[in-house]
């Protein structure tokens, strides 16, 4: 019995020493430049660069926990703040900062770096007053492969600045290619443009794609100013919930990312494979476009991924709800599925209903009571196309004669106060491409709703549409047309503090408009085939205020 207690005692002995070792180590530091305005970044152990082992739950939790042992066991303070490069292996050239002062106060930052404008924004402390005593960010704006200086300022709350601490970094190449370092800026008004990053989502990599992609954010002045790597397909937007912001990083998968870069969500599709745009609904669960994997067909259902438990349910499959169109089409040569309906927008209407926008189809479909029993409520199309199957009952008829929507993306519910109940707008891009290859026989030109359609891809014009929709009246008019750069397929619109920001993917730009049309900034970019959207946000709320 005593020489079992004294293997105990030993054993116990040894898990301490181990402990204390683990929690104690000392910390490896570097200097991420070399001149005298150096300061010292803490180097994390076990890190990766690889974006399937970043975004693991393993991975994350391992790199957080030493991060927390770091704070846990050493006292930061503004003059002697702890610093660490892109901790969480999601955001390139972004630095975690962590610091306690005794009074309240508020933190902002400043990045020059010679050849730029200056970057300078309030950071976000979570807070009701923003004034912290305990201050935890993520510093994004460097400039990569640049010695950057980066000056950190303390305000109290009568205003005052009470400290600052500046110092010199060296930011790292862009993983994706220094090509991405800048955009062309081809136009340029004086009305002053929003504020806000362009996030560029996407590009050419494909679904089944195993390549690395990337999300990048540019300012006004186009230059980058983060870039978040993401395991492959594409981020097809960013969405905000309680200072967390979700995206795709694969064809499977969902996450979410908290201010730091700390990954604390995760969702997978299961059996489906999600494609082009995913929202919230009010409950917070996410709704999903998806294929299902290994069926015959593709880009047809829509499913629910539960909040916090992750459960996936297919809400709508598109077959049940058009079965005599379905029997209208057929499969391409050379294809491997039937991508008969195309679906590549939603919007969520009155808590139940959604409205979604059918490429193949050309037309915009309204789906009531999603989560019981889906029904199309209306649609806006041709009533020429959809005749043979027998659903141009459920069209809006036309207020006025204009050339429809071809092969339209990114259409947006806006409602409006001053309208009346049952009204409300619809924005869109209007690729204005007039093609189905899954119905190759249906004669587009002699379509008399696409008198302004193109037919390929080569040479045409795409536009901005907002419709007025009139339920009560089952009406649609147009309202506002843009005409913009031609993208037969892809792009997307976003209206922003009254403004207009237009993506036009396959020529590789993007503009940003005033509401009446007047074109005030345009960018170009390089790489790959199309940029699949842009959008333009703030992170108020997430990393500033």
């Amino acid at each position: 019995m005593k020489h079992i207690k004294k293997i105990l005692i030993l054993l116990l002995s040894m898990t301490f020493i181990l402990l204390c070792f683990t929690f104690y180590e000392p910390l490896e530091t570097e200097a991420y430049s070399d001149d005298e305005n150096a300061i010292s970044y803490v180097k994390l152990h076990h890190t990766s660069d690889y974006p399937i082992t970043i975004y693991s739950e393993t991975y994350q939790s391992q790199i957080n926990t030493q991060i927390n042992k770091i704070i846990n066991h050493h006292q930061y303070t503004f003059d002697q703040p702890l610093l660490i490069e892109n901790p969480y292996g999601t955001n390139t050239t972004g630095i975690y900062a962590y610091f306690e002062t005794d009074e309240l106060l508020q933190a902002s930052y400043t990045i020059h770096c010679d050849g730029y404008q200056d970057f300078s924004r309030t950071l976000n402390n979570n807070t009701l007053t923003g004034y912290t005593t305990k201050h935890e960010y993520l510093l994004i704006g460097s400039i990569p492969g640049k010695t950057n200086t980066i000056t950190l300022t303390l305000t109290n709350q009568a205003g005052k600045i009470v400290n600052t601490l500046s110092w010199s970094y060296r930011a790292p190449e862009l993983q994706g290619g220094n090509q991405y370092l800048t955009v062309d800026k081809t136009h340029q008004e004086s009305a002053s443009l929003t504020n806000g990053l362009y996030t560029v989502l996407g590009n050419d990599v494909t679904e089944d794609s195993e390549d690395q992609a990337y999300m990048r954010l540019y300012d006004n002045d186009g230059v980058i100013r983060s870039e978040i790597p993401i395991i492959s397909y594409r981020s097809h937007r960013i969405l905000f919930d309680q200072n967390v912001m979700y995206f795709s990083i694969s064809s499977s998968q969902i996450v979410g990312i908290g201010q730091t870069g700390y990954v604390s969500q995760f969702y997978n599709t299961g059996e489906y494979k999600l494609h082009h745009d995913y929202i919230f609904d009010d409950q917070h669960n996410l709704i999903v476009l998806a294929s299902k994997k290994n069926a015959k067909t593709s880009e047809d259902k829509i499913i629910m991924i539960e909040n916090g438990t992750g459960t996936v349910t297919e809400l709508v499959d598109l077959i049940d709800l058009l079965p005599d169109y379905y029997k209208t089409t057929s499969l391409p040569d050379g294809a491997d599925d039937l991508d008969w309906m195309h679906i590549n927008s939603l919007a969520l209407v009155d808590h139940s209903n959604l409205i979604i926008s059918s490429r193949e189809t050309s037309t915009i479909i309204k789906i009531n009571q999603i989560y019981s029993s889906p029904t199309i409520d209306y649609m806006i199309g041709s009533d020429q196309f959809w005749k043979e199957s027998g659903y141009d009952n459920l069209l809006l008829d036309q207020i006025s004669d204009f050339s429809l929507q071809a092969g339209q993306h990114c259409v947006t519910y806006v409602k409006d106060n001053s309208l009346n109940e049952g009204q409300y707008y619809l924005y869109l891009y209007n690729n204005n491409l007039a093609v189905s290859t899954t119905r190759a026989n249906y004669d587009w030109k002699n379509d008399p709703h696409y008198s302004l359609a193109y037919y390929n891809l080569k040479k045409g014009t795409s536009y901005y549409y907002k419709y007025l929709i009139d339920e009560n009246n089952r009406t649609v008019e147009l309202v506002q047309s843009i005409p913009v750069d031609y993208s037969g397929y892809v792009s997307s619109v976003q209206e922003l503090n009254g403004h207009i920001i237009i993506d036009s993917g396959m020529a590789m730009s993007w503009s940003e408009y005033s509401q009446d049309g007047t074109l005030l900034q345009k960018y170009t970019t390089t790489g790959g085939k199309f940029v699949y959207r842009v959008f333009k946000y703030d992170y108020l709320g997430y990393w500033f205020q």
